[in-house]
């Protein structure tokens, strides 16, 4: 039976490098039904572990396409003139999501200078926060995300639902990760907490999986 379920396995990931990932899938969850079957725990994890990098994988490949979409929108944004921050925005978001965030700071800066409401701002500056962490500047993303709370605060009611609860959910939950980074767990808990039950009220779904997924830290 092992033998079977390590061909299966070999099969699965082998077909998750090949980018057949509804294949991969397929094949690793049989082989870890029949290593649970025959009590071979190790191959248990190593499957469980082969499926969980499949879908890494499959996020990297989306964030590929994503990506191709963005400069065709650039593209366009150029050539016809319209407002480019927007693109500049979706683009930063897709160099975070990619692990470059020197550039996604970048990009982050230009979409700052170019918005001019308070929480938009609030916004922008709660991801120019979180690039900062990734790049080793605590300190300054500590500053940022402080400034984002402080808009946030004082103009909220300016802002219609979702958004408002999108921005304000995005702005917790970045301050309770760069909390959790200085080593202040119970405040990074209740930074968290409050930003899930915000998420929650208005049911937003990718910023409730988010949220949930930072939490999982804790457990």
């Amino acid at each position: 039976m092992n033998e079977n379920a390590k061909n299966l396995m070999e099969e699965g990931w082998k077909a998750r490098e090949n980018l057949e990932f509804e294949k991969a899938e397929k094949l690793l969850n049989e082989a870890k039904a029949l290593f649970e079957t025959s009590g071979d725990w190790f191959n248990v994890t190593e499957a469980t572990n082969h499926l969980a990098y499949t879908e890494k994988l499959k996020a990297v490949h989306h964030n590929l396409k994503g990506m191709r979409y963005a400069k065709d929108s650039e593209e366009i944004a150029i050539e016809h003139s319209t407002k480019k921050v927007l693109v500049l925005r979706t683009l930063m978001s897709l160099a975070n999501s990619t692990g470059l965030f020197e550039q996604a700071l970048k990009w982050g800066y230009e979409c700052l200078s170019e918005f001019t409401k308070p929480l938009p701002k609030a916004d922008i500056l709660s991801h120019i926060a979180t690039f900062q962490l990734r790049t080793g500047k605590l300190v300054d993303a500590e500053k940022t995300i402080n400034e984002a709370e402080l808009l946030m605060d004082n103009h909220l009611e300016e802002e219609q639902e979702p958004h408002r609860s999108i921005w304000r959910s995005k702005i917790l939950a970045t301050k309770g990760l760069i909390l959790y980074n200085k080593g202040e767990t119970e405040s990074a808990k209740e930074y968290l907490t409050n930003a899930l039950d915000v998420a929650k009220k208005q049911n937003l779904k990718t910023r409730i999986t988010e949220i949930e997924t930072i939490m999982e830290l804790f457990n």
